[in-house]
């Protein structure tokens, strides 16, 4: 009798045990699309928003001229009468400054480059937070399959125990056997305690990132096509706006080498009471030019050269980072197979090991065992799988989509 309560014990833990050959998702993309709407909303990117809406603020405003100046001004005055009488021009005036048209236009035209790049950057961080978004459901699900296969576990040691209590009475095992079980539900303790951690800390990503932990599953996650050219890819994008800006910082320099100009008007009561009026027109030069806008040009032009091989770095550093990462995807998805067809033959060898107990041919070890080893391959299939998910994600925030 004690046998088949045993057989029925197990078949039902191997019942209760989920599909862990389905993908780590499911069909929810009107759900994952609000997600999505809402980590635009996150304060990180709302911050890149309002920098591009500040920089192209500023970028109007750099074209615009100076304030004019209107003055008052009293010429010749006569503090003693022995100068002799009349009290002087009395005139009002009018004076504009006219920065340099090409002076103004180059820092215009950096600082709309520096809006673009913040926009980059504002994409860049959007999908860093999405990889993240992902990662942290794919490791959920993930946590949720592996606490599932932790408890078959404690069900079949405890039934194994049970088996060992009966034994040892009947004096056909040891207790050193009883304790072993007695440790390995202990081991099921703490892998219980550790995937309960694991679960609040992505918790808390997400609850950073959303605000709160939504009950969704992933829709499925693919990869990006990547032809291999940089410039399609974020940090590359990024090292070029600031190429584009170290470019347009020469530009602003060497237009410092133009000439500024100055025009004043004034109107006015002369001393000898006639009406009258002047007009000035000044010119700065470049009178100082060694000592000023020439150093200056050079650390531009330095600071040029310099963004040039930062880009270069990035990008073999891109090359690097996405060609690992497409053969890790690659190598996850074999693991994947393999590891699906091993436990599909696991659970194949636990039911006949199961049939054979009962007719008698096998001993329960048997049993044990297969289980044992068809948990754990189930327990690393699903780690693979959302590493897989994990790392397409990553994979993908890299590449250009248009944000």
């Amino acid at each position: 009798m004690f046998r088949y309560l045993l057989i029925t014990a197990l078949l039902f833990i191997g019942a209760v045990h989920p599909a862990l050959a389905e993908e780590l998702t499911a069909k929810a993309p009107d759900n994952f699309t609000a997600l999505e709407e809402r980590l635009r909303q996150h304060p990180e990117i709302e911050a890149y928003a309002s920098r591009v809406e500040a920089s192209e603020s500023y970028s109007k405003g750099e074209l615009v001229l100076p304030d004019p100046m209107l003055f008052f001004e009293q010429r010749d005055y006569r503090f003693n009468p022995s100068m002799g009488g009349g009290s002087g021009d009395t005139m009002l005036g009018f004076q504009q400054d006219i920065p340099r048209l090409s002076l103004r236009e180059a820092r215009s035209g950096k600082i709309r480059i520096e809006s673009g790049k913040n926009q980059l950057l504002k994409d860049y961080a959007f999908a860093a937070m999405k990889a993240k978004m992902i990662m942290a459901f794919a490791n959920l699900e993930k946590i949720k399959e592996l606490r599932t296969i932790a408890k078959e576990q404690e069900k079949l040691l405890k039934t194994q125990r049970q088996s060992l209590k009966g034994n040892v009475a009947a004096n056909r095992a040891g207790f050193s056997e009883l304790s072993m079980t007695d440790a390995e539900l202990q081991e099921i303790s703490i892998t219980l305690s550790e995937l309960q951690e694991e679960h609040h800390g992505m918790e808390a990503i997400l609850i950073n990132l959303l605000g709160e932990v939504p009950s969704i599953k992933l829709p499925p996650i693919k990869m990006l096509a990547w032809d291999n050219n940089t410039n399609n890819t974020y940090p590359v994008a990024i090292a070029s706006s600031d190429i584009d800006m170290a470019n347009k910082e020469v530009d602003v320099r060497e237009a410092e080498y133009g000439p500024n100009f100055q025009i004043r008007g004034s109107t006015g009561r002369m001393d000898n009471g006639d009406s009258g009026g002047s007009v000035m027109l000044g010119i700065s030069i470049p009178l100082w030019a060694s000592e000023s806008q020439k150093p200056k040009l050079q650390g531009a032009k330095s600071s040029l050269r310099a963004a040039q091989f930062d880009q270069d770095m990035i990008r073999r550093e891109v090359i690097q980072k996405l060609t690992h990462m497409s053969a890790q995807i690659e190598n996850s998805a074999t693991k994947i197979t393999l590891l699906d067809k091993k436990e599909s033959l696991l659970e194949d060898s636990a039911k006949a090991a199961s049939r054979e107990y009962e007719a008698g041919k096998a001993d329960f070890s048997v049993i044990l065992k297969a289980r044992r080893e068809a948990f754990s391959v189930a327990a690393q299939n699903a780690g693979e799988k959302a590493k897989r998910i994990a790392l397409i994600a990553d994979f993908n925030h890299y590449i250009m989509q248009g944000e």
